[in-house]
């Protein structure tokens, strides 16, 4: 197709009906074809699995295509990127997508989606583990005294709509949870059932790992997602990571790209939280520039 569109080669014969032939052979012609044109724009090189497994013999199944740069001499490099094909109708399985990463990863590729459209346009995407850490004073980083000052603060913390409010008798030492507000401290639910070792919400177990890397969580209602988080003070720069749990993540690819793109034109790296093996790790999905 491609020496068809850009050499002016006629197509096999019989021209009429090969195309036909080709997309009755395999629904996915019409993707493959596009995503070969756009993935080999400026000189790169992409080639099917099914013709490397002499070559590549840890290629993931849910692999397309392995894509070298253009100055990779492909005979004597492993290649650049294993390249996974999306339409963006597909269903979304965050636990195979978490497992082709770390496989790809692996294997010295970058993990790299190619996700073409109902116009046939298709966007790539670069896949990554992200392990955001920040700056602030954990719980488990405060003193004896300290965590007396936080549990005694809870105790007589006032429910309100969407939390609790606190009028804490000494300085609050935890300036990542809370937010100061009606002359005392609002602290919302989840933080609430953190600090008192409550809980009740499957999120929690994420809440928790975040807090527990010195990050500063705030809501992520503005944004569609579940937090906006902070590696340093909300005063002093914006938040790098827009997380949403996995609960709560798209069921698309066209929700992802839709998540992604409203991250990325805020400046922010959107990360899907997944538990696996009793640790949370974090999916960074990113447009390739």
């Amino acid at each position: 197709m491609f020496c068809h569109w850009y050499r002016h080669v006629p197509l096999p014969e019989p021209a009429e009906t090969w195309f036909d032939d080709q997309v009755a052979a395999s629904p996915q012609f019409g993707l493959r074809t596009v995503a070969m044109d756009v993935l080999r724009n400026g000189g790169e090189l992409v080639v099917p699995r099914q013709h490397l497994t002499h070559r590549l013999t840890n290629l993931h199944s849910s692999t397309w295509a392995v894509r070298w740069q253009r100055h990779e001499p492909w005979t004597k490099n492993q290649g650049y990127s294993q390249v996974r094909l999306q339409h963006t109708n597909d269903l979304l399985d965050w636990d195979e997508l978490f497992g082709w990463v770390v496989a790809v990863i692996d294997a010295g590729h970058v993990p790299e989606l190619c996700v073409v459209d109902d116009e046939f346009d298709a966007t790539v995407y670069h896949l990554q583990l992200s392990n955001p850490t920040g700056m602030h004073r954990t719980l488990q980083q405060l003193s004896d005294d300290e965590q007396a000052i936080v549990q005694r603060s809870c105790k007589t913390a006032k429910p309100m709509t969407g939390g609790y409010f606190l009028l804490p008798a000494e300085p609050w030492p935890l300036s990542a949870v809370g937010v100061e507000h009606f002359g005392g401290r609002f602290l919302r639910e989840e933080e609430h059932r953190y600090l008192i070792g409550s809980r009740r919400e499957a999120h929690d177990d994420v809440y928790d790992d975040l807090s527990r890397r010195g990050l500063l969580l705030r809501p992520g209602f503005k944004y569609g997602c579940k937090w906006r988080v902070y590696e340093n003070a909300v005063h002093v720069e914006h938040a790098p990571w827009l997380v949403q749990r996995l609960s709560h993540a798209p069921a698309t690819w066209e929700e992802v790209c839709l998540a992604v793109r409203l991250a990325e034109g805020v400046n922010k790296r959107w990360l899907c939280a997944i538990p696996h093996s009793g640790l949370i790790s974090y999916l960074n999905i990113h447009r390739n520039a």
